[in-house]
């Protein structure tokens, strides 16, 4: 391991380079570059091996925290593969600096890594100062940019369980027949409203539609093989069964260790239960899954209620903003796509002088429910102002939306709504414009702006059209 204190870096430009790619980094975006750079100099840049130890467990010697600017680390709790951190900005050890109690995991590099360290002292305050470190304002962005992306995966996470079409979907993933039988006996005992789907495989889970969002999802980890040596594996699945939406229940001969259902908590599992059990027991855990499926559900209601639009049941601005708002923060870093579709009903001033606000009314409330009928669990519909509706599709690139666009325009145009034949070419239409992250713009604002160029651009080619491009 070699050290370079950065007060004193013999490259000029050093400090430059490493605000720009550490100012890059999730945590640090909002950070003023030359506040970023004053405090990367106070830091002593260390460059790693592969396997060189940074932060060992139960450790109680002085702390420090670490800012990655390149390579990877990984995160073990008794031995076992936690999380890895393999992206410019990524911060370790944060929590220790403040904290007196041994370190609570080893942090151990994957590859050859560059990283700035910052030492425990360096947050030090008199407490008859009225001053404290700047290190703090780093300190404090940090922790403010995990609670809002912990807060965005939340929001995506509570989109993906309302459910206005009522079906709920229990995943079985064992290759054992009579494990599968079992699961599922106790899935028609304890929640027998959920349509069950069976997989020998995690691959076959994996590659079931998005349009499923699993409500619970029960487990086998021992079809990966051995379990230390596929911890790995393990952790990707639960990880992806979360993306998901999916409560977890581990059901597992691997739950009789302490340290491995510790592990499987870890990585995301939610409820863990020893095989061989009784009937009974693996009943009462699915049945708990059901109980707060249910307690959940209702609290969302009520939350979305005030982020309701009255008229048509559809979100309101406040709920669009803050999901839109959600998916930029959380997708960049994950690479995941999604896109918008941005509709207007055409000729609708018309409809409404011809035949009054309230058969108006009446109509924008029947396209919200074609719009809701329409949809993927786990995607948005928002009356954005007027009769113009905005649809959120996480998960969804524009090839996609783009179909998604077109089939909801049939619709829309086959709809038995009153007076439509009245309307300028005997029909009650609407016209549609597409826009995706991140291929058209980065940011809620400029994606709308594109959708919205899009849509009027359709109205000039005639209306009832679905333009996705330029």
């Amino acid at each position: 391991m070699t050290t370079e204190f950065l007060t004193a870096a013999p490259e000029p430009d050093r400090l430059d380079t490493l605000t720009r790619i550490i100012g890059n980094g999730r945590y640090f975006q909002r950070l003023p570059p030359q506040l970023l750079r004053n405090i990367l100099g106070q830091g002593t840049l260390i460059e790693c091996a592969k396997d060189e130890v940074l932060i060992r467990e139960g450790d109680t010697l002085p702390k420090q925290m670490f800012i990655l600017v390149e390579g990877s680390v990984a995160v073990l709790v008794n031995g076992h593969f936690i999380l890895r951190l393999d992206q410019a900005g990524d911060v370790v050890g944060e929590m220790g600096v403040i904290q007196s109690t041994p370190r609570s995991a080893d942090v151990v590099t994957e590859t050859p890594c560059r990283l700035v360290a910052f030492a425990a002292e360096l947050f030090e305050i008199d407490h008859y100062s009225p001053q404290a470190s700047i290190l703090y304002v780093l300190f404090s962005h940090i922790m403010a940019a995990k609670l809002r992306i912990t807060t965005s995966q939340a929001l995506i996470r509570k989109n993906q369980r309302i459910n206005a079409q009522g079906e709920i979907f229990a995943g079985i993933v064992d290759a054992d027949p009579a494990g599968r039988a079992a699961a599922k006996h106790a899935l028609e005992a304890s929640w027998p409203e959920a349509e069950v789907m069976e997989f020998d495989t995690p691959a076959q889970f994996l590659e079931c539609p998005a349009v499923y969002r699993f409500d619970l999802v029960i487990t086998e980890v021992d079809i990966f093989g051995d379990f230390h040596n596929d911890s790995t594996s393990i952790a990707n699945f639960l990880a992806a069964a979360k993306l998901r939406g999916a409560h977890i229940l581990v059901s597992s001969s691997a739950c009789n260790q302490a340290s491995r259902r510790e592990f499987l908590i870890r990585q995301g599992a939610d409820d863990v239960i020893a095989k061989p059990c009784p009937p009974f027991d693996l009943q009462h855990v699915v049945g708990k899954a059901r109980v707060a499926y249910y307690k959940n559900l209702e609290l969302d209601r009520v939350e979305t209620a005030a982020e309701t639009d009255q008229l048509t049941g559809l979100a309101n601005r406040r709920r669009l903003q803050e999901f839109l708002d959600a998916l930029v923060t959380v997708y960049p870093e994950q690479q995941r796509s999604f896109s918008l579709i941005l509709l207007d009903v055409d000729h609708f001033k018309f409809y409404n002088d011809t035949h009054g606000h309230p058969a108006g009314d009446a109509v924008l409330a029947s396209l919200a429910s074609l719009l809701a009928a329409g949809l993927r669990r786990g995607d948005l519909a928002a009356r954005y102002g007027g009769e113009e509706f905005l649809v959120v599709l996480p998960d969804c690139d524009k090839d996609s939306a783009l179909d998604l666009a077109e089939k909801l325009r049939r619709a829309i145009e086959c709809a038995a709504l009153p007076h439509k034949e009245q309307q300028p070419g005997g029909n009650l239409t609407a016209t549609f414009g597409v826009a995706s992250f991140p291929v058209d713009a980065q940011e809620p604002d400029g994606l709308v702006k594109k959708a919205d160029e899009r849509l009027y651009r359709g109205k000039h080619l005639g209306r009832n059209v679905v333009v996705a491009s330029p």
